[in-house]
């Protein structure tokens, strides 16, 4: 899915404007380096203390925890969808009524005894 985004189309008619959508990889290449921009600048702050002391290491090791509730996010919309995952007994129907006539089709044409 796509994110809508409103932009002027003249910059002083703000009611004159046109739909623009990202794709889903725009947007996670947007705020991917929107947090490494972040992430980068607390290092670098972080670094430039005065003292010679190592960053934190919740801000060292920011990408990997990043990472990681990516995963457990993905892992989590995968079992709430198979949770909420509804059946349509006239699907399995319609297949099986598909598979008979496949089966009869074969027979037919004496692929299958």
């Amino acid at each position: 899915s796509s994110l809508p985004c409103e932009l002027p189309l003249v910059p002083d008619q703000a009611t004159t404007s046109f739909k623009m959508e990202l794709l889903r990889y725009q947007i996670f290449l947007v705020i991917g380096v929107g947090f490494l921009s972040v992430w980068y600048a607390l290092l670098k702050n972080a670094s430039n203390d005065g003292e010679n002391q190592a960053p934190s290491p919740l801000i060292l090791y920011a990408p990997v925890w990043a990472i990681l509730l990516l995963g457990v996010y993905a892992v989590a919309s995968i079992a709430y969808g198979l949770l909420n995952f509804k059946d349509t007994p006239e699907a399995a129907a319609e297949i099986e009524k598909q598979v008979l006539e496949a089966k009869e089709e074969m027979k037919r044409r004496g692929i299958l005894k």
